[in-house]
């Protein structure tokens, strides 16, 4: 990890500012994870509109590899993810590493096997090379094909590099099935998608890896366990989540642990999905829903009820008791004001038919429109009463890709793009343009904490405000 690259030096900041920073940052500390609280919203914020890696930058600090999980805070302290398992704690105000930890499957292991573990992992890594290599030649071999249907060497060969395939995947076997074998993650993904989450005394992290581990504020060690490999395809973004004594995680079938120690309390076997279930409360009673539509009881994981909707990459978002499931094909679903018998009664209020397009971005809800954006740059602004397409309007994405989720602070709507560009608008029918701003490529969801915008690019975190030069 390398050390503060300072945009603008710290000895220009006037104290007041750094002071108003550490109140804000005090204020947020009841427990925070993926987007903050899980709706994108910073309605309190003072926001920056302008801003490049040369302006208005209060710090950077450049991170050595990269993560696309969102930061979260704890009083003045930032935490933040890095390749391909390590957690950091970052001076929220200076911009300084406190503390990092590593947490990697090794470490779980007795001293005297981890060398022939790490052998093991480096081993099946150059097998699984050769497995994509041969998976390439393939398709270039079946391309080939195409052109000459009779060419039986091309046919020879395809059958010689599927035997080739099979061999290497039983090679392979022992291996996947070891509780220490790392998963096969898509490079955009990463192993560390997942945004830690924070009760304002301890932190909690989930890996692509199956680790998952608890710190409190000073980097000590609580727990750390494995508790499940991921099967969903390219790796797992899904961020885990606080209820009560339970940190929630969904690695291949859901589960409710203990935040202190981290035994299994409860389990229930639920699709596996990207994105991150959204936390609400009906009556007293906190619900999760799912991005398979599936509304879950936190305290035992009993399934109350499911809605008829499955989102292919993105999250639900609840709001003033309904829960939105947006993308081509989405609904709207209001929920009861209380549990009846272990059921809930969901009422289905619309269904919407935005472009058909992937949605990885998760939308926001304000004001009685939704803002939904599609990997190609293309925003939905939904009625949120009846779930009409009032607006569509088209950024300039490029070959870029819509993975971080539209923010709202203060009075700015925030659409970024993966390679660095951040659009802001006013939110309404129209989306009446601000500006727009470039900086490094980041795949995260923007934070922002009083007047302070934090963004976790792939290369450096950047702290940015107006006070900056």
């Amino acid at each position: 990890m390398r050390r503060m690259n300072a945009g603008a030096s710290l000895t220009t900041l006037p104290v007041v500012a750094l002071l108003s920073l550490l109140s804000c940052l005090v204020a947020c500390a009841q427990g925070v994870g993926w987007r903050t609280d899980g709706t994108g919203k910073y309605p309190d914020a003072t926001p920056v509109t302008t801003w490049s890696a040369e302006e208005h930058v209060i710090w950077s600090l450049e991170m050595d590899t990269f993560s696309n999980a969102t930061p979260v805070f704890v009083d003045d302290r930032l935490f933040t993810l890095a390749e391909p398992d390590r957690l950091v704690c970052v001076d929220a105000v200076t911009g300084e590493v406190l503390w990092e930890r590593t947490n990697s499957l090794a470490e779980l292991a007795d001293p005297a096997e981890v060398t022939a573990i790490e052998q093991a992992q480096e081993d099946a890594v150059e097998l699984r090379k050769q497995v994509n290599r041969a998976n390439g030649q393939i398709w270039r071999a079946k391309q080939d094909l195409q052109d000459k249907p009779d060419d039986e060497a091309l046919k020879a060969r395809i059958t010689e590099l599927e035997e080739q395939i099979k061999a290497l995947r039983e090679q392979l076997k022992p291996y996947n099935e070891a509780w220490y074998s790392l998963p096969e993650v898509n490079p955009t993904n990463g192993f560390s998608s997942a945004t830690p989450v924070t009760d304002g005394q301890n932190v909690y992290v989930l890996l692509a890896t199956g680790v998952c581990a608890a710190y409190d504020l000073e980097g000590n060690r609580l727990w750390s366990r494995v508790v499940g490999k991921s099967t969903i395809e390219w790796g797992p973004s899904q961020s885990p989540l606080l209820c009560g004594d339970l940190l929630i995680v969904h690695p291949h079938r859901m589960l409710g642990l203990s935040k202190l120690t981290g035994e299994e309390i409860w389990q229930a076997e639920l699709p596996e999905k990207y994105g991150t279930p959204f936390v609400t409360t009906v009556g007293e009673t906190e619900v999760l829903v799912t991005a398979s539509g599936h509304f879950v009881r936190a305290s035992d994981g009993k399934v109350l009820a499911r809605a008829d909707v499955n989102l292919d990459y993105c999250g639900p978002v609840v709001h003033q008791g309904v829960a939105y499931f947006i993308q081509h094909g989405g609904c709207a679903v209001k929920l009861p004001d209380a549990i009846v018998n272990d059921e809930l009664a969901l009422q289905e209020l619309w269904r919407t038919e935005p472009k058909k397009e992937r949605y990885y971005a998760s939308p926001v809800v304000h004001e009685g429109l939704i803002y939904a954006v599609m990997q190609k740059g293309v925003i939905s602004v939904i009625d949120a009463a009846t779930g009409q397409v009032v607006t569509e309007k088209q950024l300039d994405f490029g070959k870029s890709v819509g993975y971080p989720s539209p923010t709202l602070a203060g009075e700015y709507l925030y659409f970024s793009d993966d390679n660095g560009n951040t659009w802001v608008m006013r939110p309404g029918s129209e989306l009446e343009d601000v500006g727009h701003n470039k900086l490094e490529p980041f795949r995260c969801c923007p934070v922002f904490i009083g007047d302070k915008l934090f963004i976790r690019g792939l290369e450096n975190l950047y702290c940015i405000a107006e006070a900056a030069g």
